[in-house]
């Protein structure tokens, strides 16, 4: 009796573990760090949500001679529904010649050696790293090596593909504007090569993110663009092999510079929008990277939620994950409520071949991604939204209200009271609101009331009847220029870098630039200088809502394409590439 007690017991605590799913998207669940949704806020905030480590962490070391250095892990997840088990790929650089020499046939991209690795995991705690028979280490056969010189991979389970040979793909690239791609029936027996098209020369070299979105009907690729400083670029296609340059979709800000970048962006659906973990890089201080969280309403425009705020904080110093973070890509996965973030952890800053980068596992209960709650504590706040479609299956709710108390009120045309919901003082998630005073028709505003600490995060049950960004708040610009003018180049050639002669012939308004043979940039005006027509608010010192800029180039022979930049403090905010070529 005793033993059959005990084995009731167990089966009691195993069945008490949820088994992991993938988070699907929900035209009809809005999120609270969606700037659409709510119109009004009175006396709240928007607060970052609250992620938690796993006390394992990290969750396996590189502890296989060929696992050189997890250089920044580059992590892809994937929970697989028809397996029942994790599936993680992950980044490694063969740093030392030593290990450079051990590889079967040696081969280096950037002067070092390259594998992608295989784990798997049935809960996502304990991971196996099978032998696979495929690629050899100092003669051993018995390795998770799946491929080799693929430097920035990522993977992912393409469901849309109906070729089967194609069910897996990996993209990655061996050098800025040499961006490849494979495909796998399994996402262990990969085939050869393929050279995408469509991409530019300065395109690559970070964590390359692919997948297919349903919602647009087409695949969408993100990856880097390095124009002195580094830019989340997108590319889109339907048939994974010609691309279109879709340009920069993000950026650091303007006060930040060049002293943070972002780094690399894997993005995935959630709810009604796009989510992404953005790694920032810190060259301009201590060369960490923190990973933050960014929106978007459409896969283009993005935005990060917090800016400066690492949505997965770093580690203590000395700690794991002190120095770097390394977020997944990949489907978000679900357990029991929370939100699995696997992602990869370094004590060592982002410089030089030899670090390694450990998998690492945060937890974030479903859609706590951000949420308004009370500005002071003992205070009150409401929040309005802007006219919502109500689904016949109900409003649904996610929320803290423990330490106060929610309540909703569904408003007509004239922010009368419809209905009157319960009032809510627990946590919850997903939960049926209530209506304990009438009922709210097919299109209603809501409003929200917060008392205390009570924390709203999500609704869902509800569309969006505008779905379009608020317009920016702009002061007022004139419409018209209040005095044309034109910008010559009369202050000499002082202060021009990248050139190597410059002339400016005497009362004309232009320069002459000489090059041999260098790259980018050709020159840089001196629009530091007070004295520079180009500094300053061009607004106020054009007027109008525009600027026409216009350039000559030249050249004894045939050359490439022109770029013009211009730059708010020391980073360029405007780009364009001409599509002709300059010649003589």
């Amino acid at each position: 009796m005793a033993r059959l007690l005990i084995l009731l017991f167990a089966l009691t605590l195993a069945g008490a573990v949820g088994a992991p799913r993938t988070v699907t998207p929900a035209d009809d669940r809005l999120l609270m760090i969606d700037p659409r949704v709510i119109t009004t806020c009175d006396g709240a905030r928007l607060v970052p949500g609250q992620v938690t480590k796993e006390p394992r962490n990290p969750l396996f070391h590189a502890d296989r001679p060929w696992e050189n250095a997890l250089n920044n892990l580059y992590p892809n997840l994937l929970w697989d529904e028809e397996e029942q088990i994790f599936k993680l790929w992950y980044k490694c650089v063969l740093a030392d010649p030593a290990a450079i020499a051990q590889m079967d046939a040696p081969s280096t991209v950037h002067d070092v050696g390259w594998y992608l690795l295989y784990a798997t995991s049935k809960d996502g705690l304990e991971w196996t790293k099978p032998a696979l028979g495929l690629h050899r280490f100092n003669g051993d056969a018995a390795t998770n090596i799946v491929t080799r010189d693929t430097p920035n991979a990522g993977v992912f389970k393409d469901r849309h593909e109906s070729d089967p040979s194609r069910r897996y793909k990996m993209v990655y690239d061996v050098g800025l504007g040499e961006l490849r791609t494979r495909f796998s029936p399994d996402g262990v027996h990969w085939g050869d090569p393929v050279t995408m098209l469509g991409f530019g020369a300065r395109n690559g070299d970070t964590h390359n993110h692919a997948f297919w979105d349903a919602r647009e009907g087409k695949y969408l690729w993100f990856t880097k663009l390095y124009l002195g400083e580094r830019l989340v670029a997108r590319f889109e296609s339907q048939d994974f092999l010609h691309w279109r340059d879709n340009g920069v979709v993000l950026r650091s800000t303007l006060t930040e510079g060049r002293g943070s970048q972002t780094y690399c962006m894997p993005a995935f659906r959630y709810g009604n929008c796009y989510l992404a973990y953005v790694m920032m890089y810190h060259p301009g201080t201590d060369r960490t990277v923190d990973a933050e969280l960014a929106w978007s309403p459409d896969g283009l425009h993005w935005r990060r939620t917090f800016p400066g705020v690492p949505f997965i904080p770093r580690g203590s110093d000395g700690s794991y994950d002190s120095k770097c973070i390394y977020a997944m890509a990949g489907e978000p996965v679900e357990q029991n409520g929370q939100l699995l973030i696997f992602y990869g952890g370094d004590d060592f800053p982002h410089t030089g071949w030899k670090r390694d980068c450990i998998p690492c596992l945060a937890r974030l209960p479903l859609d706590h991604f951000g949420g308004y709650q009370p500005v002071h504590p003992e205070a009150a706040a409401t929040l309005l939204t802007q006219p919502l479609r109500f689904e016949e299956s109900g409003l649904r709710l996610t929320a803290d209200a423990s330490p106060g108390s929610i309540q909703l009120f569904a408003l007509d045309e004239d922010d009368s009271v419809l209905a009157e919901s319960q009032p809510i003082t627990t946590t919850v998630s997903d939960a049926r609101v209530v209506w304990r005073k009438g009922s709210p028709g097919p299109v209603h505003r809501l409003r929200i009331q917060l008392q205390q600490r009570a924390t709203v995060f999500s609704l869902a049950g509800v569309t969006l009847t505008q779905p379009h960004l608020p317009e920016p708040s702009n002061r007022a610009i004139p419409a018209a220029p209040a005095t044309a003018r034109q910008v010559t180049f009369d202050l000499g050639p002082e202060g021009w870098t990248g050139v190597d002669q410059l002339t400016h012939p005497p009362g004309q308004g232009y320069v002459s630039v000489m090059r041999q043979g260098r790259s980018l940039p050709i020159a840089a005006s001196p629009s530091k200088s007070p004295a520079s027509p180009f500094s300053g608010d061009w607004p106020t010192l054009f007027g109008g809502n525009g600027a026409r800029i216009r350039c000559h180039v030249r050249a004894p022979s045939e050359g490439g394409r022109v770029q013009l930049e211009l730059f708010a403090g020391d980073i360029a905010q405007w780009a364009c590439e001409a599509e002709q070529r300059f010649g003589p």
